[in-house]
Formats: C-alpha cells, sequence, structure tokens
C-alpha cells in the first residue's frame, strides 16, 4: 500500500523577479539647465557731510554707544544701592520717647486693663525696677509712692504733705466790686513760661493723695491701679484702698447690695493684690502704726491664690520658677516698731515664698548678713528685734516738725524718707518671668496677660463659695 502512493508534486509558483527601484538623485544636475548667474546686487549710494564747524561740542548728536556708556556710569550699580538703603535702615533714629508727666490707668475704676501707657514703655530699656504698694484705706500708700518718685531733693517736704490735706480756697468776689476784678485780670500774665511749668510739674507729687473731704466723708481716694514712669525708669504702681467698706458703696452704684456684696469685694481685693505679687520687684505693704492681723492674714491669702505661685495656670508659661518678689512690710506714722512685730511677721510668713531677707533693714546683723546699716532708732537693734527683716518705720508729721530742740526718738522725716527711697531703689532686680532680657513693652504686655489669667482663674471662685 505504501509503495501504491504516490507523492503528489505540484508544480512551484512561478516567481517574477522584480527590478530594483533606481531613486533620481537631485544632486545630479540635468545637462541642459544652464545656471544662471545670479546678477550683482546694487551698493547704496552714500553721501557724505562735512561737519559744522560752527556747531559746539555739545550740541553735536553722540553714538548710540556713546550713550548707553554715559547711562551705565550714570547709574550705580544694585549692590551699591542695596548697600546704602542698609546703611539708611541702621542711621534711622529712633523716635523720641515720651515722658510721663502724670498718672496714667493701668486698671481702671472697673478693674478692666488699659493699654494707654503702652507708648511710654521703652522697648530697648531692661534696667528698670517695678514697685507696687497695698495696703489699707487711710494708711498713706499715695505719699509712700509720692516719696519714692521724688527724683529731686525737696526741702519743704513735711509742709506740703500737711497741705495736701486741705481743700484749695476759692476765691470769692462781690459782684458790685467789677472794677477790683478788672484791675486783677490786667495785672494777670497769660502767657505760659515754660520754665515756671516744668518747674511746677518736677515739683508736685504725682500721685493724688486724700485731702479733708476724703476724710471726712470716708471715700477712698484712688480707683483701680494708677502707674506712673520716672525718669529712672522706675514703675510705680498705686493701688486702691483693699478691703474698705466704701467699694461696697461704690459698687452699690451700678449693682444692689446684698449679701454676696462683700463677698465679691473681698475676692477682687485679693485679685489685685496676687496680680501686684505677680508683676512687682518690689511690694509695699503698707499698714498704720499697730500690727494688723487681718491684713497680714489677706496677704498670706493672696499669695495662696495666686497664679504664679503655682507656676502658672495650664502650663509653665505665666510661671515664676524660682522669682519671687520682694516684700517690704512698712508702718506709717510709727515711731517705734510693734511690740514684737518682728516675731510675728517671722512665724506668719515662715513658709512663704516672698523674700523678707532682701536688704531693706531698719539696722544689720554684720555677723549674719554682712550689711552695715546705722540704726534708725534706738529701739531697733538685734536685742529687741532679734533678726532683721525687710521692715522699714516712718514717724508722723507733726506741726513743729521744724523745732530741732525737741527729742524725739528718731531722725527727721526727711531723712528717713530719703533712706527708704535709696533702700527700694537699690534691692536686688530679679527676673519677673522666664523669659529672658524682658523688656518694658514685653513686661507691659506680660501685665494684660497675668490680669486675664487671674481674672479667670478658678481658685478664686471656689475661695468665694467658702465665704460666709
Amino acid at each position: 500500500m505504501a509503495d501504491n502512493k504516490k507523492k503528489k508534486l505540484y508544480p512551484k509558483e512561478t516567481v517574477t523577479a522584480r527590478r530594483p527601484v533606481i531613486l533620481k538623485s537631485d544632486r545630479e544636475a540635468p545637462k541642459d539647465q544652464v545656471k544662471e548667474k545670479p546678477e550683482k546686487e546694487k551698493q547704496p549710494t552714500i553721501i557724505l557731510k562735512t561737519r559744522e564747524q560752527s556747531a559746539p561740542k555739545d550740541d553735536r548728536p553722540s553714538s548710540p554707544k556713546g550713550q548707553s556708556m554715559e547711562s551705565d556710569v550714570g547709574q550705580p550699580c544694585k549692590i551699591a544701592q542695596n548697600e546704602n538703603k542698609e546703611k539708611k535702615i541702621i542711621e534711622k533714629p529712633s523716635p523720641p520717647l515720651k515722658i510721663m508727666t502724670e498718672p496714667i490707668k493701668l486698671l481702671d475704676e472697673n478693674l478692666e486693663f488699659n493699654p494707654a501707657a503702652l507708648e511710654f514703655m521703652n522697648d530697648a530699656s531692661l534696667n528698670y525696677l517695678v514697685v507696687g504698694v497695698v495696703g489699707t484705706q487711710g494708711v498713706g500708700k499715695s505719699m509712700i509712692m509720692n516719696l519714692i518718685a521724688q527724683s529731686k531733693p525737696c526741702e519743704d517736704i513735711c509742709q506740703r504733705i500737711l497741705n495736701s490735706h486741705e481743700l484749695p480756697r476759692e476765691s470769692e468776689y462781690e459782684e458790685n466790686n467789677v472794677n477790683a476784678i478788672q484791675d486783677q485780670i490786667e495785672n494777670m500774665n497769660f502767657v505760659e513760661n515754660p520754665e515756671s511749668k516744668k518747674h511746677s510739674i518736677d515739683d508736685t507729687f504725682k500721685f493724688k493723695m486724700q485731702d479733708i473731704k476724703h476724710i471726712e466723708t470716708g471715700v477712698h481716694c484712688t480707683k483701680g491701679i494708677d502707674m506712673y514712669v520716672t525718669e529712672d525708669r522706675v514703675i510705680l504702681l498705686d493701688c486702691q484702698a483693699l478691703w474698705s467698706p466704701s467699694l461696697i458703696d461704690e459698687a452699690a452704684n451700678t449693682n444692689p447690695i446684698t449679701t454676696r456684696s462683700a463677698n465679691v469685694v473681698t475676692v477682687d481685693c485679693l485679685q489685685l493684690a496676687s496680680y501686684l505679687m505677680s508683676i512687682c520687684h518690689v511690694l509695699i505693704a503698707v499698714q498704720d502704726w499697730f500690727f494688723d492681723y487681718n491684713f497680714v492674714r489677706y496677704l498670706q491669702t493672696a499669695e495662696m491664690l495666686s497664679v504664679w505661685s503655682r507656676g502658672g495656670e495650664g502650663g509653665d508659661e505665666g510661671g515664676r520658677g524660682d522669682t519671687r518678689p520682694h516684700l517690704l512690710l512698712l508702718h506709717n506714722r510709727c515711731a517705734a516698731p510693734p511690740p514684737r512685730a518682728s516675731d510675728a511677721y517671722r512665724k506668719a510668713f515662715q513658709r512663704s515664698n516672698l523674700q523678707l531677707h532682701s536688704g531693706m533693714y531698719l539696722y544689720s546683723d554684720i555677723n549674719k548678713n554682712g550689711i552695715g546699716v546705722d540704726g534708725a532708732s534706738k529701739d531697733c537693734n538685734l536685742e529687741t528685734c532679734g533678726s532683721p527683716l525687710n521692715m522699714f518705720l516712718l514717724p508722723e508729721i507733726s506741726d513743729d516738725y521744724q523745732n530741732k530742740d525737741i527729742y524725739r526718738g528718731h531722725p527727721s522725716f526727711e531723712t528717713l524718707a530719703k533712706r527708704l527711697r535709696a533702700t527700694v531703689l537699690g534691692v536686688h532686680r530679679h527676673a519677673i518671668t522666664n523669659v529672658p532680657n524682658l523688656s518694658e513693652k514685653g513686661w507691659f504686655h506680660f501685665c494684660n496677660k497675668a490680669w486675664e489669667s487671674i481674672r479667670k482663674c478658678t481658685f478664686f471662685m471656689e475661695y468665694e463659695r467658702f465665704l460666709p
């Protein structure tokens, strides 16, 4: 079977051979074409003109190349321009600092922060001192601030303090006596003398003291906190009377008096005392001639509720760290120290964070403190008062203060006032906040934040609930 099978052979398809396609090159030019010679371009005709001899050299037209060179020489390079701008910025004089002529409210009557004193703050000043004062009504807080603010010596300071309680006399004229009034108007000088005006401003007391009208009606004089900046960059803060019944009467003008009114006033006073503890280098606690136990207890409560003693509320942003304000216990109208007052102060502030040993002493213990201070009073020494602490005594100004023959047992009021000012201004100026190199404007912004944190602090609200 296999042999019978024959292989079928299919005829191969005839493939026609393709001829290669040869492309004609463009390089080969046909012989028939004749190259056309380009015609010669016609050159432009140039007309030469002779220079005019009468034309000056400056009026001749300059070439564009020369103009570009002159423009490059006339305009300074960008680097030189930037250097000149930097020099102008550096050499720009700073605006003159405004001098404060009268106190400005730091906290107004409604205990709201007042930013009006920011323009008097120096942003470049770091060596400043903040002094605050607290006390009850009528103890002489404004007088103490006026004594510290006196940058120039004043001989009749005692007489001026005595005259500050008197009301200014009002001139009375009769209606029929017109000629006398006309003569007086003619003799008056309406031209202001700047020297006399400056002299009167420097000599007068900056803080207003209570007069006989305030004493008779029982109304406190200072409202809120008054701030004054001296030329020596000493910031003085005069606080209103704390825990005074007149505060309740003043609050009755807006809100009716209830059983809770006394508690509200107490909490407001605690907030003011705590606020001054947090923003001052030196805090002066002024009392009368006797030892006021209630006032000391309020100071302890204000320190306990203060924000800075707990390292700041909600973090360390407002914390004070190891910095603590100096506390000066001052007794006004007191010739001799109250009996056992030093021992009572040591026990009361035994666990306090306030600094009571800062060198503001009436006497010194050379063996312990190493500070030689002459005793201001014979009753103040190591035997009677023990180891010294920050306590100062100011005597009462009597009508016969000019009589030097009377033995009073202490130096004159002028001598003690100068010593008080030198003692307060010479204290160590610690850092108020954890921010290094805090300027006056930085301190002012810190005052705003500190007051907001104290007003929002819940510890004062909880303390009010436990008051009777």
